[in-house]
């Protein structure tokens, strides 16, 4: 923002202040004075942006300084010389609440009400409930501001994101299959490769024919999943469970222990379920016939999973060769997707260990929740509507010395009136009936002699209430198309309520049943015309703020759908560009796998498997890691 236009605001609110003085009764010394404040505190009203505590704490101070050099009566109470210049105090907090963290809000909202019980000590209590009721509001339109902004930003920073995945989608994609390649790929032929050259060792008979039977068994499982692998289309995979895994590597000969504790999520239990298949084939490569103790748990802070191994008894190289070189970026590439860690080496007492750790999303605080959703903003907007009734109970006590027991009526029927307010926006259409009924109360109560008839605009002033739910109607309410009868169905409610209360407050009605029923058509009649302006203007403005709120989310939405399709063609691309390479080479190989043991040959089943591994460690080599950066500049 240029520099000039944080001096607009406060140069206004200066002239506004000094139009408000000529013709009044100021003394030279108390002119002089408030000029003084009025620079001070339109001056400090500049630093709003960048130093929002420093602001309010100077017009604060400012102003109450003015109070005590300049406390005249200009127009309507004493006091009241600096009334346009003291709105300078609400635009600092405003932007406190905006631009602070809300400890630092908090504590200012106190220090600030501390300077004003100090202030009016003595005077109006009712002055500190308008103080309460004000800041509240303003430090809550602040904080909703503060939340936009954000929403604003996350949405930016979703669809920086979504480019970002457009532009590396390939290269994304190539990370995937390649960990899907070597989990499947890898586990499967390693598999066969070290049970049939442990068969071959051996050389018993039994063994041998057990060795083709797993080679020809597990050929078509690897079969399978390449063919998956390769479809253009995702394939569903089934469900992950550690305790079939164990079984696998158990047939294998591994002695594998598991203990399991909780049911992690299906994505968190996914990414665990392939690190522990590439840490148990690790185990199988270099340590056959090793116990393994593989453990798992999971609670409210997230996942663990421990796979540790004893040192080989029996030394084999069958396993040597045989890997990629990707096992242990594909556990870490898995844990990192969801926020987790991978850690991998020897253990002191001899073998090998791997420790994987996913947390869980930590859920925000309650009050932290509460402090930021909008319901500080409709208590103060509630608190703001009681404030003229509960001006009008003080008039009533004082002048009329009303009962206990009207009293209480009185404020039950102004806070049952008020407070559904807290609700508009989840239920916009039942606050608005409640609103629209309890606002019958008046009319009762003046009915009944429970309140004098003269302080019937105790709740003619009211109607903020009704306002603001025709107001949430229109901005939350189901059916948009349809808010226009909340509108309609308030104003006459509100029309008769107001004719009806005129009616049971004046003299003249008492002259007869027909006398009573002109003068309550007639008052709802002038009701209607005085309220048709304010209700339609609430219904507008919550319904333009509907249709803001609309298209500011589909034009969000809209762009990053638009930019996650390029980005899922991209990855199409590349998925039929890595099944042409599997086609040509590793599944040539491994239905070689196949057919050598069908054919009786374990040399050829160990052959075929070692040269399936080969390709596609060809591949990855060639294909998966050949220039990424390249494929995530494609157009």
């Amino acid at each position: 923002m240029a520099r000039w236009k944080i001096w607009v605001l406060p140069a206004l609110l200066a002239v506004a202040q000094l139009a408000y003085w000529p013709g009044r009764d100021l003394g030279r010394a108390e002119a002089a004075a408030g000029l003084a404040i009025v620079a001070l505190v339109c001056g400090a009203l500049t630093l709003r942006r960048s130093r929002p505590v420093v602001a309010i704490a100077i017009v604060s101070g400012g102003l109450a300084l003015g109070v005590w050099a300049v406390p005249q009566q200009v127009w309507l109470f004493p006091g009241d010389a600096l009334l346009i210049v003291s709105a300078a105090e609400s635009i600092a907090l405003f932007h406190v609440a905006l631009r602070s963290s809300r400890r630092t809000t908090l504590l200012v909202v106190a220090a600030v009400l501390a300077l004003q019980a100090v202030l009016v000590f003595g005077d109006e209590p009712l002055d500190i409930l308008v103080s309460i009721a004000l800041y509240a509001l303003v430090v809550a339109v602040g904080r909703v501001r503060r939340r936009w902004l954000d929403d604003r930003c996350a949405a930016a920073h979703r669809l920086a994101e979504a480019e970002q995945a457009r532009r590396d989608a390939a290269a994304a994609e190539q990370r995937r299959l390649a960990r899907e390649l070597h989990d499947v790929t890898a586990h499967h032929l390693t598999s066969i490769v070290v049970n049939a050259s442990a068969a071959q060792f051996i050389g018993r008979p039994e063994l041998r024919a057990e060795a083709l039977a797993f080679a020809a068994r597990t050929g078509r499982e690897t079969l399978t999943a390449l063919h998956q692998l390769v479809a253009v289309l995702p394939t569903t995979t089934p469900a992950a469970d550690l305790a079939d895994l164990a079984d696998d590597f158990r047939q294998l000969g591994q002695i594998v222990h598991l203990s399991q504790t909780g049911d992690p999520p299906p994505a968190m239990a996914e990414a665990l379920h392939g690190i522990a298949r590439e840490a148990l084939t690790n185990t199988l490569r270099y340590a056959p016939g090793a116990t393994v103790r593989l453990t798992q748990t999971y609670d409210t802070t997230g996942a663990s999973l421990h796979v540790e191994n004893d040192e080989a008894t029996t030394p084999s190289d069958s396993g040597a060769g045989l890997g990629s070189g990707r096992g242990l970026t594909g556990m870490r590439e898995r844990a990192a997707a969801l926020g987790g860690t991978v850690q991998a080496g020897p253990r002191a007492e001899g073998g090998w260990q791997v420790r994987a750790t996913v947390p869980t999303a930590a859920a925000p605080a309650r009050l932290r929740v509460w402090l930021r959703s909008q319901v500080v903003l409709d208590a103060g907007l509630t608190l703001l509507a009681l404030l003229l009734p509960l001006a009008g109970v003080s008039v009533l006590i004082e002048e009329h010395g009303a009962s206990p027991a009207a009293l209480t009526l009185i404020l039950l029927a102004v806070l049952a009136h008020a407070t559904p307010l807290l609700w508009r926006r989840q239920h916009p259409w039942t606050v608005l009936i409640v609103v629209a009924l309890t606002g019958w109360f008046g009319p009762v109560l003046i009915a009944t002699g429970t309140t004098p008839p003269a302080e019937a605009w105790l709740f003619l002033f009211s109607s903020g209430a009704d306002f603001a739910a025709v107001y949430a109607v229109a901005a939350y309410g189901s059916r948009p198309t349809l808010t226009w009868i909340g509108l309609v169905g308030a104003l006459v409610v509100a029309a008769l309520d107001f004719g009806v209360l005129l009616t049971v407050s004046a003299p003249e009605a008492r002259q007869g049943p027909a006398v009573a029923v002109v003068m309550a058509a007639f008052g709802a009649v002038v009701a209607g015309l005085l309220l048709a302006v304010p209700i339609t203007a609430s219904w507008l403005a919550g319904f333009a703020t509907r249709r803001r709120r609309q298209r500011r989310l589909d034009r969000e939405r809209g762009a990053v759908a638009f930019v996650s399709a390029e980005a899922e063609l991209r990855a199409r691309d590349e998925r039929a560009r890595m099944a042409a390479g599997l086609r040509a080479s590793v599944l040539d190989d491994a239905q070689k796998v196949t057919r050598a043991a069908e054919r009786d040959d374990l040399d050829g089943v160990l052959d075929a498997a070692r040269a399936a591994l080969t390709s596609m460690r060809t591949l990855l080599d060639n294909q998966v890691r050949a220039s990424p950066e390249s494929l995530s500049r494609r157009p």
